[in-house]
């Protein structure tokens, strides 16, 4: 009740400061009344300010738990399998890759349910932004800064570069006696 008065007071301080002209001790303590309110205002705008921050942070913690944990639930799957295989006995080497095979399409599978595109970017021409050349290598009858060898595949999330691919690259020697 009684910032609710306080504001009444301060209306009509400042509605009577328009009609009467103020001694200067009164212009004063309208100023500061007015000053006080801005203040509040400012008070509370900042406060509100600081809870919206606090919400969007914890919102965000929560979205990136959940994000984690549909991850990992597509994933648990694959472990399960993983963990089947070590236990088991296989007769044959056959057998025992077709295991890993069909831990390979759980993988996959796992991939392409979270968007992952894996890259192989052999007999391409080399991209710095896609790929990291290891090393090089002459090549006669391959033009140079060709990808000759793969070493590791390169993957994308969504389109965006998730590892880069790790590359062989090829270089005429031709340009090696010209350097």
């Amino acid at each position: 009740m009684k910032s609710k008065d306080k504001s009444v007071d301060e209306k009509e301080v400042l509605e009577s400061d328009e009609a009467v002209d103020l001694s200067p001790e009164g212009q004063v303590e309208a100023l500061k009344l007015e000053i006080e309110k801005h203040n509040e205002q400012l008070m509370r705008v900042a406060a509100d300010f600081d809870n919206f921050r606090k919400r969007v942070d914890r919102d965000r913690e929560q979205q990136s738990l959940r994000i984690k944990g549909d991850i990992v639930s597509k994933f648990l799957d694959i472990i399960d399998t993983i963990d089947k295989a070590k236990e088991s006995e296989y007769p044959d080497l056959e057998s025992s890759l077709d295991g890993i095979s069909g831990i390979q399409k759980l993988v996959s599978a796992f991939m392409e349910s979270v968007n992952i595109e894996k890259f192989v970017p052999e007999g391409e021409s080399f991209d710095f932004r896609f790929h990291e050349a290891l090393t090089t290598v002459e090549k006669e009858g391959i033009e140079s800064d060709m990808v000759v060898e793969v070493i590791q595949s390169g993957y994308k999330l969504d389109g965006e570069l998730l590892r880069a691919a790790k590359v062989v690259v090829s270089k005429n020697s031709e340009e090696k006696e010209g350097e």
